[in-house]
């Protein structure tokens, strides 16, 4: 017969009920708070919205999620809170995607865009908005007033890249006669910081959460999440002053949320995550099919709390699996017997060639902690066939080299790793062909040496 719990387990059952929702909360919330991040370094390193632009070859004093130093950045953000803001995007070897407050994709531009490269008008608006749209704009409604505009110029090039991506512009539809002047400030080689890692774990993961929800409207399509925020005290626009109990209970949903994200991340159990099935190489977006973790009738949580903790942004051009589509990305944080890449140790990575890469192909190495570029006295975290000299030897093989120290033969491709902390790396092609796909090319594991 069921009787009520004693009044010490009533309490008990509702603080492991409350702990339970703020570890989903958490979870759920990651790609929130990471893009919040995002939007105060932007303004923290002057890049204001609808004006400002950061320009940037990525380097390990950029600590942003897995960024990768083989094309120039260019970053910039909306707020449509007031007004329709224009995005003019050149004709040109430009790649773009568009994503709001959530990391929610909104649209795609330039090359990967609705106008193919040939240049466009790009026109955002509020979620409320009623006025009228203008004709000569690709239209686009958000589901919050601010989002990342995040951009590429895939030029070898680097000075090249950097200047057309400069002739981006952006500007309130009020001014579409005479747009503003936008500002560019180049951050190559600056100490800058764009990462959830500096919460990951602690009650001020919770903090950044109620920064955005104060910033933004609420999302149409997160009305049930919200409640999960609201039962922590997290509501827009009310002081989020929680007793010290509760400080203390969301302390330690953040540490033990975080957990479990690192495990979600780096030590999956999903049966789908291996490339080739004699291959420790996973994919980073777990998928069944083009979507990503957008799966017929449900969102594939643990998939989305993979991605977001090791990566930013998404689009279905980084999702879609087949030859030709964009860029094709490999996580590769094991060596052949399974083990953890350890930073004290000397490992190689044998590439055969030709590699079915259209355009080229890099492989990055990223610190587990911050999951960023790996920082190391070498200063050079990839090695890329774009700008590197990778020559195959006489049985048509490169191999790469990773360890402390630089191996004897200082010909080599080599990345120095840093002992005591482990790292993983990102195998990226960009316009993969065929052969990465059906089994008839794949790299080697690291092997240890």
């Amino acid at each position: 017969m069921l009787t009520l719990p004693t009044s010490a387990d009533i309490l008990r059952i509702r603080r492991e009920a409350l702990l339970n929702r703020a570890i989903e909360a958490y979870k759920f919330f990651y790609p929130t708070v990471s893009q919040q991040m995002n939007f105060e370094a932007l303004v923290k390193y002057g890049a204001p919205a609808n004006v400002g632009w950061l320009i940037q070859l990525s380097s390990p004093q950029s600590v942003s999620l897995t960024q990768n130093s083989d094309t120039p950045y260019g970053l910039g953000w909306i707020d449509v809170s007031e007004e329709p803001i224009v995005v003019d995007v050149p004709a040109g070897p430009i790649i773009g995607v568009v994503n709001d407050g959530n990391f929610r994709y909104v649209t795609d531009i330039g090359s990967v865009g609705e106008e193919a490269g040939a240049g466009a008008s790009y026109l955002f608006v509020s979620p409320g908005y009623t006025g009228d749209l203008p004709d000569g704009y690709l239209a686009r409604r958000l589901d919050l007033n601010r989002a990342l505009i995040a951009t590429r110029a895939p030029n070898p090039d680097i000075d090249a890249g950097k200047a057309l991506l400069r002739t981006i512009r952006m500007y309130p539809l009020s001014q579409a006669d005479a747009p503003s002047e936008n500002s560019f400030v180049d951050t190559t080689g600056v100490d800058t910081v764009a990462n959830p890692c500096e919460v990951d774990g602690t009650f001020a993961f919770w903090e950044k959460i109620k920064a955005s929800l104060d910033a933004d409207v609420a999302s149409r399509e997160y009305y049930q999440t919200m409640g999960m925020l609201a039962d922590l005290g997290l509501r827009k626009g009310e002081p989020f002053t929680p007793l010290p109990s509760t400080k203390e209970l969301l302390a330690e949903a953040a540490r033990i949320a975080n957990e479990q994200l690192v495990v979600a991340a780096f030590a999956s159990d999903s049966p789908d995550r291996l490339v080739w099935p004699d291959r420790q190489w996973e994919w980073t977006v777990l998928a069944s099919g083009d979507q990503g973790y957008y799966e017929t009738g449900y969102l594939r949580l643990a998939a989305r709390e993979r991605w977001f903790y090791q990566a930013t942004l998404e689009t279905p051009k980084m999702f879609k699996r087949a030859p030709g589509a964009g860029s094709l990305y490999w996580l590769g944080n094991r060596d052949t017997s399974g083990s953890p890449l350890d930073g004290g140790a000397i490992y190689t990575l044998t590439v055969s060639t030709p590699v079915p890469a259209a355009q080229f192909w890099s492989v990055t190495v990223y610190d587990l902690d911050t999951r960023s570029e790996i920082v190391a006295p070498q200063n050079k975290p990839l090695i890329t066939s774009l700008r590197d000299d990778v020559m195959p030897d006489s049985d048509g093989n490169i191999v790469l080299h990773f360890g402390p120290d630089r191996p004897a033969d200082e010909s080599v491709p080599w990345v120095q790793t840093v002992p005591g902390r482990q790292w993983f790396a990102y195998f990226r092609i960009y316009g993969p062909g065929d052969r990465a796909f059906d089994g008839s090319w794949k790299p080697s594991d690291f092997v240890r040496r």
